[in-house]
């Protein structure tokens, strides 16, 4: 049923839920599994060719990366545990929604999977924004994950 499954995380509980949904589902239909992690470089107002590189906007940035490599070891660490092993991983950089939906798109998922809230809406226990504007953007089948 299901050939190529995407995973969007930012590494908040629910999406590391929804990660390793994602896993058990691949497994279940032999699929390709793909995890991204998207940087929302919206939060930067100045495009960065314009700064130096003494601005504490690479410093950022690169924490941001570093972040983003640590989540997506802890979901192939998670993969391989549950005995997949052919885990493909990419971050990317953007606004989330659109890179989201790009790489749905170049993927050519069947399947998207994320978690319900990420880490900004955590705390309000409703269905978060990135989630509620996927409802009706993704190209393909989407499943959310609640706590």
């Amino acid at each position: 049923m299901f050939k190529k499954i995407l995973i969007a995380t930012d590494g908040s509980a629910t999406s590391l839920k929804a990660a390793e949904k994602a896993i058990g589902i691949a497994r279940q239909f032999n699929a390709k599994l793909k995890v991204i992690v998207v940087i929302d470089q919206r939060v930067f107002f100045i495009p960065h060719d314009y700064l130096p590189e003494s601005s504490g906007y690479f410093k950022v940035l690169e924490e941001l990366r570093a972040g983003a490599e640590r989540i997506l070891q802890t979901i192939q660490k998670a993969a391989e545990k549950a005995g997949f092993s052919e885990l493909e991983v990419e971050i990317l950089e953007g606004a989330v929604v659109d890179e989201i939906v790009k790489a749905t798109q170049k993927y050519r998922a069947d399947l998207l999977i994320i978690g319900a809230v990420g880490k900004t809406g955590a705390e309000r226990g409703v269905l978060g924004s990135t989630a509620q504007a996927l409802t009706t953007q993704s190209p393909c089948s989407l499943l959310i994950v609640k706590k």
